[in-house]
């Protein structure tokens, strides 16, 4: 699996997923808040399916410099 969630995705896919679980627990949904897992898990991952179904990468290695 490489990389296809970028940095920022990944902080908002996280953000976001934790919001999910918190208006789930607030109004008692369950499935709510476990769907909320989802967009924690492919950002701690940094990889998500869906992404990949549709050739999106947010990631850039571009930026990494070899200082050898």
């Amino acid at each position: 699996m490489e990389c296809n969630v970028g940095l920022k995705e990944q902080k908002l896919r996280v953000l976001a997923g934790l919001a999910l679980i918190g208006v789930g627990a607030y109004y008692n949904t369950k499935p709510l808040a476990a769907l909320g897992l989802v967009p924690i898990l492919t950002g701690m991952l940094r990889w998500c399916p869906v992404n990949q179904a549709f050739g999106y990468n947010g990631c850039k290695t571009d930026h990494i410099k070899d200082y050898t």
